[in-house]
């Protein structure tokens, strides 16, 4: 359920809420009132909802009558836990115990640092072959469905290829995302290569520059967020437009004021976690 059905719902059942009412039933806390701003605005603009008075303003359905209490309104929540999948510091570091506490996840993601950090170089294609199988095989990323397009081989050297590519990910650029996604130019790799990147810039470098996109992370985020879509995130895959879609990331853990240490990479985790 989005913001805006969760506020059309809030305001079906307590008939008169303000913006600070809304957040606090949704959020469990009234500082994240900024949060639901764009998708109320949209639903006054829209004439689904109605605005009354100011300091504060009162929010009711268009056609219902606003009733105005003296005293704070006693909020029904809905049937459903709105906070299971609340954006917080303390839910992604929740998320990150749960899938390195797990007996596959948290084993698989032990043996991607332990190699890293033995053969941490993408120069030599060889190692770039075993270091692309492993990432392929415990990520999911199905490369061997598409070796009549491109081999293990070409991809291992293509990525090897790549000048100062070990420089270039550490720093976090993020042309080195689109440049492994077009690969040979048959294929679009772009969730393995933001896989391949994430990992050695995280494990390897102990950073966080890079967001990881897969269907998951596609067909999940608008569940979160109101202001995206899956196909305006399959057109940033389709145009190899990773900037966009990593500045995007970047942007809505600002507006929620995530500051948790490697927070994109904890946020993969939890929309994953929950959605997979």
């Amino acid at each position: 359920m989005g913001q805006k059905e969760k506020i059309i719902a809030l305001l079906k059942l307590n008939t008169t809420m303000t913006q600070g009412q809304l957040a606090e039933t949704i959020y469990g806390d009234k500082n994240h009132s900024p949060n639901i701003y764009t998708a109320l605005s949209k639903l006054v603009t829209n004439g689904i909802v109605i605005r009354t008075g100011s300091n504060p303003s009162y929010y009711s359905l268009s056609g219902v009558k606003p009733i105005i209490f003296e005293k704070s309104i006693k909020r029904i929540k809905l049937g459903c836990n709105f906070n299971k999948d609340l954006i917080t510091d303390d839910t992604l570091n929740e998320a990150e115990r749960d899938v390195m506490g797990a007996d596959n996840y948290g084993s698989e993601m032990d043996m991607i640092t332990r190699c890293l950090k033995t053969y941490p170089y993408n120069t030599d294609s060889d190692l770039v072959a075993m270091k692309v199988g492993l990432i392929d095989i415990t990520n999911s990323t199905h490369l061997s469905q598409h070796k009549s397009k491109i081999s293990m081989a070409e991809l291992s050297d293509i990525i090897a290829s790549i000048p100062n590519i070990d420089e270039r990910i550490k720093a976090g650029d993020p042309e080195v995302v689109n440049t492994i996604a077009r690969s040979n130019g048959k294929i679009n790799l772009f969730s393995f290569a933001t896989k391949y990147c994430c990992y050695h810039n995280k494990n390897l470098y102990e950073r966080d520059d890079y967001s990881i996109l897969d269907s998951v992370l596609k067909d999940s985020l608008p569940k979160y967020f109101d202001d995206i879509t899956r196909g305006q995130i399959q057109r940033w895959q389709n145009s190899y437009n990773y900037a966009a879609y990593n500045d995007y990331i970047t942007k809505k853990l600002d507006e929620l004021n995530i500051t948790t240490a490697f927070r994109k990479r904890k946020f993969d985790w939890f929309v994953w976690y929950k959605n997979r």
